[in-house]
Formats: structure tokens, C-alpha cells, sequence
């Protein structure tokens, strides 16, 4: 997805609400674009609290992003989500903000409002980031953010912006603070090398489209480096996110619940009831979507945002060498330490298509190959234990009942054959005595 769009996204859901996360009810309901997204109450679709009006908004936002894909996106929301939910926790218990998981926080205080379509089982992909301590994920979308900004002013004012060194500063110490902060654990520092990427592409494609112009832009916007100047990406060999490696425990703060690592058994439990639920949240999915496609009404009051240009490929290991800067008419965009930066992503590419096609999220979610392969073994071992237990309980308590009847049927039957040889005796008997008298 073009980086364009998902700042566009995320910066039009925040215009509803203030610095607190507080949502504007009267420009909500003015809208008409989420009331379909509020909860049922009284048979009715209807929010009443913040909580409400939030989840009504996420719920929108996860459709227009398609963050249930196999990309970034779902990476993004979760961080636009945590932002939201560390206001809502921190209104109600602020020291608990620093230390709940992105999960709990969502079990706790968000879970109760959600509509009828659950958006947060199906976050497949990005499943394992909501065990993040929820104070990072809201720094990590502060930053996020602050590059929206950078970007829209660039968008909406040009390079003579007088706001673009501003928020162009905003960046590198928001980037500089996360840095200092969650240095050691790579699953952080890899949402921290996706931010920096997306800095970084608007910076060079903005310097290409100034090629010509002396503005100083390339000053006025600034490289995101530590405060040692370092300029690289750290998280290189990232694979899987792992919130309780030790590099990621020691970055929470004291008091902080630690996401448990299971036991086999509790985890084989967790595995098996994992597949089950995705399932359910898949069908829920599904009929949502259906119920879209048969009511034209509701199709057109989804987001239908134009086909944007497919997102530049994601880095496997970038490497950069600290950039000097030597003087202002310097072509920074053939720079080689910033275009190895870009030229690394082409290794892998992904392209997206911002539009919320319901078609397509049905068939994608629906398709046997794209998720439940994923869970092919788990599914066919959750099937090969629920036989014998289903067999065992018919066993148990059918058998008993069965076996009484049949055990019933047998003892009528030896009734029946007793009286019908004592009627056959009787009649015997009387016929031989009949046969003597008229002898």
C-alpha cells in the first residue's frame, strides 16, 4: 500500500477525536460512515460511550487498510489501536498504562464495545505483536504519526513549507528517544526500521522532485539517526516477533506483566483452541461481508478509496554508512548510503490494493489455501483427538441406555415365547383328553 494512503488513513480516523483520544460525537454522527460499526444495543446499532465511538472507528479502519493481509498494514493498526487504548487505560488507572500488554489492554477495555464484526481475531499475521508492552506501541505510533504529518504538510504546502523543519525535528527525536529506549529487543527495533523506511522513502522522493530547486530541503529535512549519528537499520536478521526474549523483558518497566510463556501442555491446549476460533471469526467474517454484498445500501457507505500505487518492497538487511553532509546544492538523492537504503528493499515486493473489496476479502479468507494450510496439521490433530472423545462419551453414555433396551427387548421376547409354549402345552393337553373321551 502506497505510504501516501496509510497516512491518509490513520490521519483522517485521528481527525475525530482530540489530543486525549477523545472522540467528537456531533462530527461522528455527522458522518454516517460508522454508525454501521457500532455494537448492538436493544436490537439496535447504536454507540453511547467513547469506548464505543473508538471501536466503531477501528473497525472502519482495519476495513479500509485490509490489515487482516499478509503485509504490513495489520503492523500499523495495531500501533494506531495501541495509541487509543494507552489513552483509555491511562484515563482510568495510569500506572497500569505503562506496564499492560497491548492485549490485555484490548480484553479489558475495549473487547465490550466491539460491534458485530471482530476485527482482532483475525489479525493473523500480526497475531504476536499484541503480547508489545501497550506505553511502546503508543510511542512507536507517536512516531508514526509525527511522519504523517511531515508528509501531509510536504503534500499539502510544498518544500517551502515553514512547518517542515518543525516536524521534520519532531521525527528524528521521537525517533532518537524510541531508540534509546527499546535498544536490545529486535521485535521492537523492526517496527522501528519499518517507520524509519517509510522516512526515508518520502525524504529521497521528495529530494528527487527538488532535484533542480535550491531550497535547502535536504536540511530542512532531516536523516533519522541515534544520537550518536548513526544511520542504519537494526533489527537485520529479524524473523519472528518474541516480546519475552531477554533483551525485550529488561525494557519493561518495573511492575510490568510479563507475557507468560506456556507450559507444553497449556500451549498444546492454546494451539488446538486457536485453529477452532479463527474458524469461528472467519465465518463471522464471512457473513458480515455477504450481508454487505446482498444490502447495496451498506456496500455504498463503505470506504471506496482510488487504486493507489503498490507499496516499494520491505527490507531483508539493510546496511548504510553514516552520511556526511557536505553542501546544500549536493543531489542527495544519488547519494549511495541513502539509495542503498531503498535499493535493498527490492529483494521482496509486496502490492496492496487499498480498496475495501469485500469480493476480494471473502475470497482471499475464504480460499482453504491462504490460512487454514497454515493450520492443517493443528486441525487435522484437533480431528484425530475429538473422534475417540466423541466415540468415548457415546460410549459412556449412550451405551448403557442402549444395552437397558435391548436388554427389555430380550426379556419380552423370552415372556412372549414362555406364554406361547405354555399356550402350545394347553392346547396339546386338551386335545389329547378330548381324543380319550371320545374314545
Amino acid at each position: 500500500m502506497n505510504h501516501h494512503y496509510l497516512c491518509d488513513a490513520i490521519l483522517k480516523s485521528d481527525a475525530f477525536m482530540n489530543e486525549k483520544n477523545i472522540v467528537d460525537k456531533a462530527k461522528f454522527n455527522h458522518d454516517r460512515r460508522y454508525d454501521q460499526y457500532c455494537h448492538v444495543k436493544n436490537g439496535a446499532k447504536k454507540c453511547e460511550t467513547n469506548e464505543d465511538y473508538i471501536s466503531a472507528i477501528t473497525t472502519y479502519l482495519f476495513l479500509e487498510l485490509g490489515a487482516h493481509k499478509n503485509n504490513d498494514n495489520g503492523k500499523y493498526f495495531l500501533m494506531w489501536l495501541g495509541d487509543k487504548l494507552f489513552s483509555i487505560v491511562k484515563e482510568k488507572d495510569e500506572k497500569k498504562a505503562n506496564s499492560i500488554t497491548l492485549n490485555d489492554a484490548y480484553d479489558q477495555y475495549l473487547k465490550n464495545s466491539v460491534g458485530n464484526f471482530d476485527y482482532w481475531k483475525l489479525l493473523f499475521y500480526s497475531n504476536w505483536m499484541k503480547n508489545a508492552n501497550l506505553r511502546h506501541i503508543h510511542e512507536l505510533y507517536r512516531l508514526l504519526k509525527y511522519i504523517c504529518n511531515t508528509i501531509a504538510d510536504y503534500r499539502a504546502n510544498g518544500a517551502s513549507s515553514k512547518k517542515l523543519p518543525q516536524n521534520s525535528t519532531y521525527c528524528i527525536n521521537q525517533y532518537r528517544s524510541l531508540y534509546k529506549s527499546i535498544s536490545g529487543c529486535d521485535s521492537y527495533l523492526h517496527l522501528l526500521d519499518k517507520l524509519k523506511y517509510i522516512y526515508e522513502n518520502f525524504r529521497t522522493n521528495a529530494l528527487n522532485e527538488n532535484r533542480q530547486k535550491k531550497n535547502n530541503l535536504k536540511n530542512r529535512l532531516q536523516i533519522l539517526t541515534t544520537i550518536g549519528g548513526q544511520n542504519s537499520y537494526f533489527a537485520k536478521d529479524f524473523k519472528e516477533f518474541d516480546f519475552n526474549a531477554s533483551g525485550c523483558v529488561k525494557l519493561n518497566p518495573q511492575g510490568a506483566k510479563q507475557p507468560q510463556t506456556p507450559s507444553k501442555q497449556g500451549e498444546k491446549k492454546e494451539n488446538l483452541e486457536m485453529p477452532l476460533s479463527q474458524s469461528l471469526s472467519v465465518l463471522q467474517f464471512l457473513s458480515q461481508s455477504l450481508s454487505q454484498l446482498l444490502s447495496q445500501s451498506q456496500l455504498q457507505s463503505l470506504p471506496l478509496p482510488p487504486s493507489q500505487p503498490s507499496q516499494q518492497s520491505e527490507p531483508t538487511n539493510p546496511s548504510i554508512e553514516d552520511s556526511s553532509e557536505n553542501n546544500e546544492q549536493t543531489d542527495e538523492a544519488h547519494d549511495p548510503s541513502i539509495n542503498s537504503i531503498l535499493t535493498s528493499y527490492d529483494q521482496e515486493t509486496e502490492t496492496d490494493n487499498p480498496e475495501i473489496d469485500v469480493k476480494e476479502i471473502i475470497s482471499e479468507i475464504g480460499y482453504s489455501g491462504n490460512m487454514f494450510n497454515e493450520y492443517k496439521t493443528i486441525v487435522f490433530s484437533v480431528i484425530a483427538i475429538a473422534v475417540p472423545i466423541i466415540l468415548a462419551v457415546m460410549y459412556k453414555y449412550l451405551a448403557p441406555e442402549l444395552r437397558k433396551r435391548f436388554k427389555r427387548k430380550q426379556n419380552m421376547k423370552k415372556v412372549i415365547n414362555l406364554c406361547d409354549e405354555k399356550k402350545a402345552q394347553k392346547e396339546v393337553t386338551n386335545a389329547f383328553i378330548e381324543k380319550n373321551q371320545s374314545e
